[in-house]
Order: C-alpha cells, then structure tokens, then sequence
C-alpha cells in the first residue's frame, strides 16, 4: 500500500501549508472510512497522503448566534452523543443512528462524509434540509458555499486545490416546524442507501411556510427538490397537495440501476416515502 510520502500536521495552518501546491497529487485522510481501502487496493495512488486527524481545533459542535458550528473533524459518533445535535438539529441526529457499524462512526467525519460526495452521503441529506453550509479554507483565505451548491457531480465537489473543509454549519431550526428523516438500505438501514428522504416543514397552522425536502441516492448527487418544495409553500397542506408534491419529487431525480436496487424502484420509493415523511411530520392520515 504504501507508496507515497505520509504528512501529519498537527494545525491547520500546517495543514494548509502541506498540501499548497501539491494538488492533484496530495490525498487528504480524515476518519479515513473510504480512503484507506482505495489506498490499499490501489485505487488510489496519490504521492502525498496528509492526515488531518491530529488537528484537534477542527473537532467540535457548538450554538452561537442562531447558527449550529460542526467542526468538520467531529465524529459521526461525537453527533450521535451530542444533546445540542439531539435538541437543535435532530434531523442529522436521526441519521447518526443509522450510519454504518459502531466501528465506522467511531473514524467517519462530518467533514469527510461530505467531502466525498457520495450520492449516498448519510450526513448530507439532513444536512441539505436543514440549510447548511460548508467553509472553506485556503492559505488564501476563507470562502462559505451553501451544501446545495457544494456538489458538483457524481463524487465531485466546489473544492479547489489548497482547501480545507473546516466546518459544517446550519441555522437553528425555528420553533414549530416539523420534520422526519428515512433512510431504506438493501438489508438494514445501516447499509448504503437505496433512498433516503429528510422532510422539514414550518408551519403556521395548517399553512406551509417554508419547506425543505433533500434526497440521497437518487441521483449523481445528494440534492433538494426545488420544485415539490414549492408546491407546499404557502398553501394549505392536505393529502392531494402532499401527493402532488411527492409527484413532483419522483419527477425530479435522476437514478441509477446498481446492485442495490433498480432506477424504477428507486424512483417510486422517492415519490412514497416523500409522501410518508410529509404526512408523518404533519400528523396527516396517509392512506398509502
């Protein structure tokens, strides 16, 4: 496996500084869940492997002014144990449960997961509903990319040589809205995604405010449904609008047949299970 030269800075200026003007020869290993099997089997071949997990300044979960902060080393783990997550952001909490085997929770990073851009990603579909955004950073300087502009393509993203992802960070979500995550894996939820759905909705009354409906695994990458969203906002929520935003959904994706399920299953699974996450958030009677 080992061909390549081994960096592990202990600061992200050292970071930084490790992998400038390296680019596209330099691999950046965090929880290293994905990257070290592609390093073993030769997949991956960089010349320069830089270890970030020494950096301990990009490990933590904290609230200031409105805003949920993740740095982008915590743990899948370190979300899963977090009471602010649990509180404040437990559409990503929810996903936490179900994320791989303990042993991978335990490596895999917030930062890492996304960075990735697996159309699978289990951290990004609840991350997208809720709002959030990425930061960036360069020996240049910082910049903030919202995580719906962040994926650029099947396993590609907005990174440009010389970055860092160094936090995750989404608003407080406000009082009274409603919301539900699923995940469908092949034999348990703890496996890669066939579908899943998160749903948040602010309600005033039985009107739809605001909307937000992220979905992974249905296309080349995690992504929000733009157009079903709007069907709901502003209107008053039954089970024919439900249905027609759920409609909606299925028409937007574009999947994949793979191993794990067909692009027809997958795309009748979308329009179901938006309609069941619309209706369970909202108490609605979901005949289906």
């Amino acid at each position: 496996m080992r061909g390549f030269d081994f960096l592990s800075p202990k600061s992200l200026i050292a970071a930084l500084r490790a992998i400038d003007g390296k680019a596209p020869t330099c691999k950046l290993l965090a929880g290293g869940t994905n990257v070290i099997p592609t390093l073993r089997d030769g997949t991956l071949k960089p010349r320069f492997v830089v270890d970030l997990g020494g950096i301990k300044a990009l490990n933590y979960i904290r609230e200031k002014q409105g805003w949920i902060q993740i740095g982008a080393l915590t743990t899948i783990r370190d979300l899963l144990n977090s009471p602010l997550i649990k509180k404040k952001g437990s559409l990503l909490w929810e996903a936490t449960h179900i994320f791989a085997g303990p042993l991978v929770r335990n490596r895999a990073t917030v930062g890492g997961n996304l960075a990735d851009a697996s159309p699978a990603a289990d951290t990004a579909v609840p991350l997208l509903a809720l709002g959030a955004r990425v930061k960036l950073r360069s020996l240049k300087g910082q910049r903030t990319v919202p995580l719906n502009r962040f994926f650029a393509g099947y396993q590609r993203t907005v990174i440009k040589p010389g970055e860092i992802v160094t936090e995750v960070t989404f608003p407080v979500p406000a009082r009274g809205r409603k919301q539900s995550y699923y995940k469908l894996g092949r034999r348990n939820a703890m496996a890669i995604s066939v579908v899943s759905v998160a749903v948040l909705l602010q309600m005033k009354g039985k009107i739809c405010t605001d909307t937000a409906i992220a979905l992974g695994a249905v296309a080349p990458t995690p992504l929000r449904v733009e157009k079903a969203e709007g069907i709901l906002r502003g209107k008053k929520v039954d089970l024919e609008l439900v249905k027609h935003c759920a409609q909606a959904a299925a028409k937007s994706v574009k999947p994949i047949d793979d191993i794990r399920a067909s692009a027809d299953y997958r795309r009748t699974l979308c329009e179901v299970l938006v309609h069941r996450m619309i209706c369970q958030s909202l108490g609605l009677e979901d005949a289906d």
